[in-house]
């Protein structure tokens, strides 16, 4: 009897010390990020998971035996056929929700080509030029914007200055901007070269297509992608992503410090807008993907066009299209996108010659999404 009463103290002291401790403590929204269980989570029959074939099983053996952290959801497809789709880990960490080939992350920088294919759905119909000076298209243009082509908006050779590293932005990205807000941070800035001068990559550039859309169209940015691009396909897991609107299946971001999992800081996703702002799927992301292989959308030849270098007159840029990142994997010419944000990293490739097609979405954004990229490309382009 004396024993278990001291057992019972014993216990008592050290409840009492953990909860003691726990009040101490600095609160965090964090958990351990070692190996989790979440590597064999069980996939609903809806999920969009698909495994095809010997490739199939390798690519799934690469994330769930060789890179068991990895959370996300990535897609692999050649000839417009989908050999491989499948989410690892969680969406949401704290409640456990199953990443799938359905969940919804922010796609930060793939934005940018479905920006860049608007402008050139409206050049392709005469509603604008792309060698016209952008102040031609937007009212109100200081000075020294007077010089700027919509070309060099879209090829990131105007000179405007990156407006995400100006004093004061990263404390205003908590709070909402309308369009005109954003352009002010950075409209008093100079330039940081003359336009067309030199290649440098500023999401400004696509602030401001993103304006030009609305004036030329008179709807509003999320409108005109409804309009041109989302309804022709049947596209109904994409969009802009406002913070005030309930999505099912909506990934949460987070960021690993050091062997610690937390919530990645808040963002207000009107201040990414159309450099940034969207929200899409695996899935969704393939079907523009595919359309972009027909003249649905547009034309081959205006495609060709911002698939093709433009760089500028210094010759730096040369790995930028109009809106495109442009790479080659051991001969395999590729076009697409990476990006990050808050909480997410994620990657678009279109290696148009072997009409192949790899997206990694990840909702956590110090994964090593290059790393992952070059490994797959390993995996599909094997070495002779």
């Amino acid at each position: 009897m004396e024993q278990k009463t001291i057992r019972r103290v014993v216990l008592s002291l050290l409840v009492l010390a953990g909860i003691l401790a726990a009040c101490r403590a600095e609160p965090t929204s964090s958990v351990e990020f070692d190996q989790p269980d979440a590597t064999q989570l069980p996939v609903s029959a809806d999920s969009g998971e698909i495994i095809t074939g010997e490739l199939g099983q390798t690519l799934d053996d690469f994330f769930s035996e060789d890179n068991p952290l990895f959370s996300g959801s990535v897609l692999v497809a050649q000839d417009g056929e989908i050999l491989f789709s499948k989410g690892y880990n969680y969406a949401n960490w704290e409640l456990k929700t199953p990443n799938s080939a359905l969940t919804k992350y922010r796609i930060s920088s793939i934005t940018k080509p479905f920006t860049a294919t608007m402008v050139m759905m409206l050049a392709e119909r005469g509603l604008l030029n792309l060698d016209e000076r952008m102040c031609t298209y937007l009212p109100n243009c200081p000075v020294h914007w007077q010089e700027i082509t919509i070309q060099n908006l879209l090829n990131h050779t105007s000179g405007v200055p990156e407006y995400t590293t100006l004093l004061g932005a990263r404390e205003q990205s908590r709070d909402p901007h309308t369009v005109s807000a954003l352009i002010d941070i950075f409209r008093d800035e100079a330039l940081l070269f003359f336009p067309g001068e030199t290649f440098q990559y500023s999401n400004s550039n696509f602030i401001l297509l993103g304006a030009i859309i609305e004036q030329v169209t008179g709807e509003r940015y999320d409108q005109f992608l409804g309009k041109a691009i989302l309804n022709p396909l049947d596209i109904e897991d994409t969009g802009m992503d406002y913070a005030s609107e309930i999505l099912e299946d909506r990934a949460a971001g987070y960021q690993v410090q050091g062997r610690t999992l937390v919530n990645a800081p808040y963002l207000d996703m009107s201040n990414a807008y159309a450099t940034a702002g969207m929200y899409s799927t695996i899935g969704d992301l393939f079907a523009f993907d595919q359309a972009l292989y027909s003249d649905q959308l547009l034309s081959q030849e205006n495609q060709q066009i911002m698939y093709s270098s433009h760089p500028a007159a210094d010759g730096s840029g040369e790995d930028y299209g109009l809106g495109w990142q442009l790479a080659e994997r051991d001969g395999h010419r590729r076009v697409g996108h990476n990006g990050a944000i808050n909480g997410f990293r994620v990657f678009w490739g279109r290696y148009l010659d072997d009409q192949v097609t790899i997206i990694l979405l990840s909702n956590i954004e110090t994964e090593d999404i290059d790393k992952l990229v070059d490994s797959l490309e390993q995996i599909v382009f094997p070495q002779d």
